[in-house]
């Protein structure tokens, strides 16, 4: 993928919205993909060496003292949260400090609670997977963007459930109604090489 469509926040967030135009389908994944991203930071801890704290960090944060280990999952979300605020700098630098967070705490849960940290993370990432599988087959009628860009499942779909809800509550109204309309050409398309293949194959 070119260098300038890494960075084309309309023409990235109008290729993955066209993959889910269906209400049900498009909440399952407001649930389930930032599930999946959180455990499978915690997952990561698992490969050798990811757990080792590469920098400490004190943090002081509306009146409370912690300390932050910069772990590779930790740097995984941070990696995300640049990248985002890259995209799209507004709503990138809101996502930024859950992202942090999300990094922050699977560090938490991997130290303290290790065995039942990666039980428990095992299990909600492999159901979120199947329920997003489910969402894709018995409401969206249309294969995942998993098998058309790995960038959009592994890296992004996490930030565009994110502007799924804020437009929702009305971020950025004409953004919104010009990403709709690139969408809608999108999805027509697909539509209509869709009916073209089931055309062939009939005759």
């Amino acid at each position: 993928m070119a260098r300038s469509k890494l960075l084309d926040f309309e023409h990235q967030f109008s290729f993955y919205a066209s993959y889910h135009t269906n209400t049900k389908n498009v909440l399952i994944h407001v649930l389930c993909v930032p599930t999946i991203l959180f455990t499978a930071l915690i997952l990561t801890h698992g490969i050798p060496g990811a757990a080792k704290s590469l920098a400490h960090v004190d943090v002081d944060l509306l009146g409370k003292h912690f300390g932050v280990d910069v772990t590779v999952p930790f740097l995984w979300a941070a990696g995300n949260a640049a990248y985002f605020v890259a995209l799209e700098p507004v709503a990138g630098l809101l996502y930024a400090p859950i992202l942090l967070a999300f990094g922050h705490y699977s560090n938490v849960l991997y130290s303290a609670h290790h065995d039942e940290a990666m039980r428990y993370a095992t299990v909600a990432h492999v159901a979120s997977w199947i329920a997003q599988f489910v969402g894709h087959g018995a409401f969206e009628g249309r294969a995942p963007a998993l098998l058309d860009s790995l960038l959009q499942s592994v890296v992004l779909a996490v930030f565009f459930v994110f502007l799924e809800v804020l437009f929702a509550l009305g971020y950025r109204p004409a953004l919104f109604k010009r990403l709709q309309a690139r969408t809608g050409v999108a999805v027509a398309e697909f539509r209509k090489e869709r009916a073209a293949r089931e055309r062939a194959k009939a005759s």
